[in-house]
């Protein structure tokens, strides 16, 4: 068994675009741009952000979210890569600044029903939005609905993977703060980008999963 432990953000990563973005490109009044710039200049933090933002749907219905979700397709190597990982018992779990009905409802069409998450969590009733952030923490830099810092503490201080060197992919800015924290980072997007300029150490940018499961069975 390999010494080490995979977490990666969902978003831009596993999916070929940011599914969030992209609904509310779709489907949210215009002010949603408005509130992600302020996220996005530190004006408020991603929590503040996704709760505003969250409110702006002004004609939604489960169908017509549901039909929209089925619409993402995730990086074509990513479920041989999940398998793989399973058949080496290395341990591995998402950690997005996303909404859990997203993630399980993509990854399920691709035959992925018990991948461990760390995300916000959504419930629509009566034509409404209900967010709740269970990995929220008052610590947290960026104010994120997820902090992903405090996921990854908390991933060390468990007795079966203490010892193990963490292997982070992601691809934007929820994952910053996090990317000099892990031993091994695979970036992409905006992050190789930031990884680049603050000179990370351990940086490997990539462009699909078979890259990550190669350096994997190489180690």
């Amino acid at each position: 068994m390999k010494n080490i432990q995979v977490i990666s953000d969902f978003d831009g990563t596993i999916t070929k675009v940011d599914t969030l973005n992209r609904f509310l490109r779709t489907y949210a009044d215009k002010e949603w741009l408005v509130v992600e710039d302020k996220w996005i200049s530190g004006e408020i933090g991603s929590r503040e952000c996704i709760e505003e933002q969250m409110k702006l749907f002004p004609s939604m219905t489960k169908e017509k979210m549901d039909d929209f979700i089925d619409s993402i397709e995730i990086d074509e190597s990513f479920s041989h890569f999940y398998n793989y990982l399973k058949k080496e018992k290395i341990d591995f779990c998402i950690v997005s600044d996303g909404f859990d009905y997203f993630i399980k409802r993509i990854l399920l069409r691709y035959g992925i029903d018990d991948a461990k998450i760390f995300s916000n969590k959504l419930k629509f009733q009566n034509g409404k939005f209900f967010t709740s952030f269970p990995y929220s923490s008052e610590n947290c830099e960026r104010n994120s609905g997820v902090c992903k810092c405090e996921v990854l503490k908390n991933n060390k201080l468990d007795n079966r993977i203490v010892t193990k060197r963490v292997l982070y992919v992601g691809d934007g800015l929820s994952d910053f703060c996090v990317s000099d924290k892990v031993d091994i980072l695979f970036a992409k997007g905006s992050l190789l980008e930031y990884c680049k300029n603050t000179k990370i150490d351990n940086l490997i940018g990539f462009d699909s999963f078979d890259e990550i499961e190669k350096y994997i069975k190489r180690l």
